[in-house]
């Protein structure tokens, strides 16, 4: 199996009506929980949720809508599991990289086994690193996890019969996956080890350096460090570059919608949206849009007063200790890669 080819092909997009479709029902979902949460006065609960549903709908893989529907009902399954542990067991330093090192350890064995696969437990791992960094107290957070995911379930679902039918994808199926991943087929334990050590040290370094909110580092390399740019360098560049972008322009949304809640609602859906689409088109496209997405949700919704200048600033300091730790990391486990195969 090439790794590259389905990860290549994963998100592409057969024709303008179902990318029109696609990008209704992306935001729909991910406004959904975001507007109702926020609304009900739970913004924490906002961000799980509307964080959620763009997670799941972005689980969308597989070969028939059975297959389809279960990954994304995984997905939010073991989202909120990984929301869970990080919260109720994280909130000190050692306890806080150990359940970052535990999750990206197996994020990273399983990232290419199975698209699905890999996709569940590299958002779940996000889950935990969240849970540990935000440390949300409003019980209402898990039910707003299970809301996001049925949302983007249920949007899918219809989605799936206005398109009259499935594209007919033949990525990999499951009996099969679940074997690789086993095995930790094609990644293993070089870059299993890298990438958990990476995602550890990125929120210990970022801790020791006195950063805010030192879960963005972390948060960084999770995206950022993926199996491919073992093999091309310029995939890692196009995750960092989008990635990085990123800050600056939450930072103009943020100053162009100041004041106004259900905008700043309506446009982080609408972002989210377009990180399904540029994920589709360019690699640095989707990853600029999830980073946007991730400020607006965390940062507005939860109704920060960091002013956008300072937030640039912040962000783009913890975002780039993150991006940086990510590319030693893929260096390192290539160059470990390369090393064994040529023995």
């Amino acid at each position: 199996m090439d790794s590259a080819n389905w990860r290549r092909d994963l998100f592409r997009i057969h024709s303008s009506q179902i990318s029109v479709l696609l990008f209704v029902a992306v935001a729909i979902a991910v406004a959904v929980p975001l507007l109702g949460f926020a609304l009900a006065g739970h913004p924490t609960a906002a961000v799980a949720g509307g964080a959620t549903a763009l997670f799941v709908s972005l689980s969308d893989i597989g070969r028939t809508p059975r297959g389809r529907a279960g990954t994304m009902v995984l997905t939010t399954v073991f989202m909120l599991l990984g929301g869970f542990i990080g919260d109720k067991f994280g909130g000190t330093t050692l306890a806080d990289e150990a359940l970052i090192l535990a999750s990206a350890f197996v994020a990273g064995w399983v990232s290419n086994s199975h698209p699905g696969i890999a996709a569940i437990a590299r958002f779940t791992a996000l889950a935990t690193a969240a849970g540990v960094g935000m440390q949300i107290a409003d019980p209402v957070a898990a039910a707003a996890v299970l809301v996001g995911g049925t949302s983007a379930i249920c949007v899918a679902l219809a989605s799936w019969l206005l398109r009259d039918g499935l594209p007919d994808e033949s990525f990999m199926v499951w009996n099969a996956g679940v074997k690789r991943a086993i095995a930790g087929a094609d990644a293993g334990p070089l870059f299993a080890i890298c990438y958990a050590s990476s995602c550890a040290s990125a929120l210990f370094a970022a801790e020791r350096l006195g950063v805010d909110n030192p879960y963005w580092a972390t948060f960084a390399v999770i995206v950022v460090m993926r199996p491919e740019g073992m093999f091309s360098l310029k995939l890692v560049i196009h995750y960092m570059v989008g990635t990085v972008a990123g800050v600056p322009a939450a930072a103009l949304i943020m100053q162009l919608a100041s004041d106004y809640e259900l905008l700043h609602i309506a446009l982080a859906a609408i972002v989210a949206a377009f990180a399904r689409l540029g994920l589709a088109l360019n690699a640095a496209l989707g990853y600029l849009a999830l980073t946007v997405f991730f400020i607006l949700i965390v940062e507005i919704v939860r109704e920060s007063s960091v002013p956008p200048y300072a937030l640039v600033l912040t962000r783009l300091y913890d975002v780039s200790v993150g991006c940086s730790i990510a590319l030693v990391g893929t260096l390192i486990a290539g160059s470990a890669c390369r090393s064994r195969d040529l023995k």
